[in-house]
């Protein structure tokens, strides 16, 4: 239903019709929409996590694990793409899910800053703000696979991983690993 509507037009009702199963149902398991978004968000998370674990664990400069772990992000984003845009677009206007994205996307950027402080005490990753590089290397990187893969027409998701990955590698890498 999200590849065709904005969040705020969708009804329980509609949720369930498209389940075969009663609005009650719905009831059993959410108090309204913004809580099953809440749970679908969760869900999310976690298929991000292992899709970038790779990076995550990896030692040394690490370039191949962040390509990989790059690719495994665009997989999970071309699939849910329209849930991730649903919940970026009503985030402002809805302070639960503003919440709710607020957690999904810190939970990211402290990630990602240990992994750079990790490469940087390392010599591999160039000097800088982490935490700062981290915000923002996951806020080009939520609002590229949105925009990517957020509606029926999806970009091809090899431009959308050779971007991120020449962004992610260039900004992170000590230039004597980047070839």
């Amino acid at each position: 239903m999200l590849w065709d509507r904005p969040i705020r037009d969708l009804s329980i009702v509609m949720i369930m019709r498209g389940t075969g199963l009663s609005r009650p149902a719905f009831y059993q398991y959410f108090r309204n929409i913004p809580d099953l978004i809440e749970e679908l968000l969760v869900d999310l998370e976690v298929e991000m996590n292992e899709a970038a674990v790779a990076w995550f664990v990896a030692e040394g400069a690490a370039k191949d694990e962040i390509r990989e772990s790059l690719g495994g992000i665009v997989d999970v984003c071309r699939s849910h793409g329209p849930v991730f845009r649903a919940i970026s677009e009503s985030a402002p206007h809805d302070s639960r899910l503003e919440a709710a994205w607020s957690k999904f996307m810190g939970g990211w950027d402290h990630s990602v800053e240990e992994r750079i402080l990790k490469g940087q005490a390392e010599g591999f990753y160039r000097d800088g703000d982490a935490a700062m590089i981290a915000r923002a290397l996951n806020r080009m990187d939520a609002e590229i696979l949105i925009d990517g893969f957020g509606r029926r027409t999806q970009r091809d998701p090899e431009v959308v991983l050779e971007t991120l990955y020449t962004v992610w590698s260039r900004t992170l890498l000590h230039p004597t690993y980047l070839d």
